[in-house]
């Protein structure tokens, strides 16, 4: 029985040295430096992991994410565990699994943007209506927003949060949030708009 308990506990602090631990401290204390050694020291085994998770998926992805794993950690340093090394796993498998799902709703995304901006135009005088966007539009439409309002449609159109949940995310009120959104479509019409001019 002492013998697994001993298991158990090897497992739960895996590989922490005290000087992890230290850089761990100042991080949390607001020391760049230290998050910025804590970066260097697990970023290869932080790539590794989503590098196998995304393998057979979409590798492009793969820098985008190891970023935004560490990002989050960055954000969650007074959450972080002992055990270092699988906290930032635990932030990459988190990163991995919020794009598997944005993925899964990236094209409705961008037909409810598009049928937003197509019922406050008129039909085009042309034979044949332009095509929906296609992902390379609906990013560079992204592109084109204000910081605020790309946070608007990422938690409104993307993750699907209600207006009330998306304005106490974003620290706003709920009349603040939907201006941002409509600004924001009204810039991503614009958008759609010149593409299929040009196209």
């Amino acid at each position: 029985m002492h013998g697994n308990s001993s298991s158990g506990a090897r497992r739960r602090r895996p590989e922490v040295t005290p000087q992890v631990l230290a850089l761990l401290h100042r991080a949390q204390l607001g020391d760049r430096d230290a998050f910025a050694e804590l970066y260097r020291a697990y970023h290869e085994p932080v790539t590794r992991y989503v590098t196998v998770r995304m393998r057979d998926r979409d590798r492009d992805a793969i820098p985008d994410l190891v970023q935004e794993a560490f990002a989050s950690a960055l954000a969650e340093l007074s959450t972080a565990l002992l055990d270092v090394r699988g906290w930032f796993i635990i932030q990459a498998a988190k990163a991995c699994i919020r794009h598997d799902w944005s993925r899964r709703r990236y094209t409705r995304a961008a037909y409810t943007v598009r049928d937003h901006a197509a019922r406050d135009t008129a039909p085009p005088l042309v034979a044949d209506p332009p095509e929906r966007p296609g992902h390379i539009t609906f990013v560079h439409a992204m592109a084109r927003l204000t910081a605020a309002e790309r946070r608007a449609i990422q938690l409104r159109y993307l993750d699907g949060y209600p207006r009330d949940a998306a304005a106490r995310l974003m620290d706003r009120s709920p009349e603040a949030v939907r201006c941002l959104e409509r600004r924001a479509l009204r810039s991503m019409r614009a958008t759609f708009t010149t593409a299929a001019v040009t196209s």
